[in-house]
């Protein structure tokens, strides 16, 4: 959502780029940051982004596009070019009849990539959630957190904390949510350009 919302500002005509926060943040205390590390650790494993992308990713967006494909236009707030009951996966393998395997096979190997550049900023998303994490809680609370995630079910928690937010139960739902939006995105778009 973070990235659409860039997209969005950055597709504006004459938009600025985003700026860089104006000040630097204050020093970190070097004791809560060090506990910090351990607890952004065990919630950002090390490979968990070239994971999520590379064998969960492909199957969640197969799993949306064919959500998706069974609606009509006027199901996603479209208008409709000709038969109004034509579902968006007929439309689809009318224009390209190999649609959906151009899909998957351009699904896999989006997110094979896109996981390796995530994989590879994994170290700065870590080293800024350490930061943050230092700076929201105090030194017992870090500690609550790390005593939680050594035990069986915290180091369970942790391992998979990210990864669920792709999790084919969380997507379902999140899919269901599409022609919402698409519906309200006109007036968001109005509102937006008015601004």
């Amino acid at each position: 959502m973070i990235s659409l919302a860039l997209a969005l500002a950055a597709a504006q005509p004459g938009a600025p780029p985003p700026a860089a926060a104006s000040s630097a943040p204050a020093p970190v205390d070097p004791a809560r940051l060090a506990i910090a590390e351990k607890v952004v650790g065990a919630l950002v494993p090390d490979g968990v982004y070239l994971s999520m992308m590379r064998d969960k990713m492909p199957a969640m967006v197969d799993a949306m596009m064919a959500q998706m494909g069974g609606m009509t236009a006027a199901d996603m707030g479209l208008p409709s070019k000709g038969d109004a009951t034509e579902t968006m996966a007929q439309a689809a393998a009318k224009a390209d009849p190999a649609f959906r395997e151009r899909m998957t096979i351009s699904t896999r190997v989006m997110f094979e990539e896109m996981g390796k550049v995530f994989g590879a900023m994994e170290p700065r998303l870590r080293t800024g959630l350490s930061r943050a994490f230092a700076r929201k809680y105090t030194a017992q609370q870090l500690t609550d957190m790390q005593t939680s995630f050594a035990t069986p079910s915290g180091k369970a928690f942790a391992n998979e904390y990210l990864s669920t937010f792709v999790d084919p139960e969380v997507m379902t739902e999140m899919a269901r949510a599409t022609p919402e939006l698409m519906k309200a995105m006109p007036a968001i778009m109005k509102k937006v350009e008015a601004a």
